[in-house]
């Protein structure tokens, strides 16, 4: 039964890609969930889920810089106050992304790419819920979810129910290759866009 629900769901999977809405980040651009030519990690978010966003982010770390791998966080705020307050909510996101551009600098020299982190960066503040139901995750803002989309866009691996990020990593090995090591200047420094109060 088991392995039929996953043929189902790698069938399934190209059909599922086309029908994501492409939300605006707080950035206020446009965001393709499964952008062709990338890998990209789209991740939950919530004020439930900030330690675990936090976990999951920093295992991520060692691919960052990267340019064909991208991460995308949707962060649920439909039983969030900043549903309240979108724009201070918006702004606060956007000055946590430029923060956590800083956190990741070390991380891009190490895979040589040279560029602001910044523009690699993308958090999607979904209001209304449209974009975290499209993507099947459901109204439980408490469970984590995490889905890898592949270079043509299609879904090439998810988890409803994550417990821990090493299945994550084992599956951006297989997509990226070995991680990169932790770069020697690196500071024990949390991210503010992992650990904010939604």
């Amino acid at each position: 039964m088991i392995r039929w629900v996953f043929a189902l769901l790698l069938v399934a999977g190209p059909c599922f890609c086309t029908e994501l809405p492409q939300p605006k980040n707080c950035d206020g651009k446009t965001t393709d969930l499964h952008p062709k030519g990338k890998i990209t990690v789209v991740m939950a978010s919530s004020q439930p889920l900030a330690e675990k966003t936090r976990e999951f982010g920093r295992a991520m770390y060692p691919w960052q810089g990267l340019e064909d791998f991208r991460v995308i966080v949707v962060v649920d705020l439909r039983k969030s106050l900043g549903t309240l307050f979108k724009g201070w909510t918006v702004g606060k996101m956007k000055a946590d992304l430029d923060e956590e551009a800083w956190t990741l600098q070390p991380w891009f020299r190490n895979r040589g790419n040279t560029n602001n982190p910044r523009p690699y960066l993308c958090a999607v503040p979904d209001f209304d819920g449209k974009t975290t139901e499209a993507l099947g995750w459901g109204g439980n803002h408490e469970i984590m979810k995490v889905a890898i989309f592949g270079k043509d866009g299609e879904l090439l691996w998810s988890d409803q129910d994550a417990k821990n990020p090493s299945s994550l990593s084992s599956k951006l090995w297989e997509q990226l290759g070995p991680p990169a090591p932790t770069p020697p200047s690196i500071e024990p420094r949390q991210s503010r866009i992992l650990r904010r109060p939604q």
